[in-house]
């Protein structure tokens, strides 16, 4: 019998010898990729919620990115064992076995605050129209890019991101019609080189085997911005002012400015409203194109959430509006971000 368990033993000590033998790196793979992809996409998505929780109370917003992620792990693994046989004078035989293991999971995690100028020149300059339509044509809502990112139209105007101007009717109109012809091709957009002006972005209207109702919406749309009802086409150019009847002006905003109008829907509690720049008057909580809610309490489930000064903002998981307003901003923030590659921190990893 003693035999026996010796054997048993020896197994154990080999198998724990085999184990600290194995390499972890591939094992670690799978989990790890998934779970820091979810862990830098819900920091990203609080770090923007905390910034326009910043600008609703007029404090300066901070951008930081995570720069690299470097993970170590170690597995030590140390195994002994005695045998020993009786005598006369000792008695039985003896067996000891020992053993002993330490796990590691040691990650370095770099962050890098966007500081620099080209980032921040990003940030106050106006987004290029092409750009915005860029993402109209791979099926953007329009109406939801022209309402955020876009001043005036023609200058036909929407409404102002410090809430001090109401949109035209004729803006609003616009945007649904450019909506409706975007859902059934009634629109295009096309990037033409040309020797005398160089690259143009040319919007023009899908006039072939189009519908009775279709070439309704064309008329009036052309209509709504004074474009010549006869052409088809029209160059695309960055103005405040309507230019012509051949072209279509628009007056993009900055990411400023789009997160600006985005934080005066951010909710303030009562006796913090005087912190606080004003909201958008005259907008109901289920007409509210965005909505940022506050409490005391941190929510139990919520798409994003941020506390500051003693409050809990965040953005409900249902509210479905809010969110799909809330990605276009990372998106567009994303595209219009000039700063180029940072420079990695040069990394010295121990070696395990």
């Amino acid at each position: 019998m003693k035999g026996r368990n010796w054997q048993r033993y020896a197994l154990v000590a080999g198998l724990l010898v085999l184990a600290g033998c194995g390499s972890l790196g591939p094992k670690t793979v799978r989990e790890d990729q998934v779970d820091y992809g979810f862990s830098v996409s819900d920091s990203w998505k609080n770090q923007m919620l905390a910034n326009l929780v910043k600008l609703r109370y007029m404090d300066m917003p901070v951008f930081v990115d995570v720069g690299q992620i470097v993970n170590g792990y170690s597995l030590e693994t140390t195994v002994n064992g005695t045998l020993g046989f009786g005598n006369t004078l000792g008695g039985g035989d003896s067996q000891v076995l020992g053993a002993t293991g330490k796990y590691t999971d040691r990650p370095t995690i770099t962050y890098t605050p966007k500081t620099g100028n080209a980032f921040l020149r990003s940030l106050m300059e106006p987004i290029a129209p092409d750009a915005l339509l860029s993402l109209v044509a791979v099926g953007y809502n329009a109406e939801l890019l022209f309402t955020w990112g876009v001043e005036s139209v023609n200058g036909v105007k929407n409404y102002s991101s410090n809430g001090s101007r109401a949109a035209d009717p004729a803006f609003l109109e616009f945007t649904q019609r450019l909506t409706d012809l975007q859902v059934t091709g009634g629109i295009g957009f096309e990037l033409r080189t040309e020797q005398d002006t160089g690259r143009t972005l040319i919007f023009f209207f899908n006039d072939q085997n189009e519908s009775e109702a279709t070439r309704e919406e064309h008329r009036r749309a052309r209509e709504l911005l004074g474009l010549d009802e006869a052409r088809r086409e029209y160059s695309v150019q960055y103005s405040p002012f309507r230019i012509g009847d051949d072209v279509l002006a628009i007056q993009t905003r900055s990411i400023l400015q789009v997160l600006m109008g985005m934080s005066r829907f951010v909710d303030v509690p009562a006796d913090k409203t005087a912190r606080a720049v004003p909201g958008f008057q005259g907008v109901t909580p289920e007409h509210m194109p965005f909505h940022v809610n506050v409490s005391r309490d941190r929510p139990d489930d919520a798409y994003a959430s941020v506390k500051y000064g003693g409050d809990w903002y965040w953005i409900d998981h249902t509210d479905l509006s809010s969110k799909r307003v809330f990605t276009l901003m990372m998106f567009m923030i994303t595209l219009t971000d000039r700063s180029g590659p940072d420079v990695p921190p040069v990394l010295t990893i121990p070696a395990q």
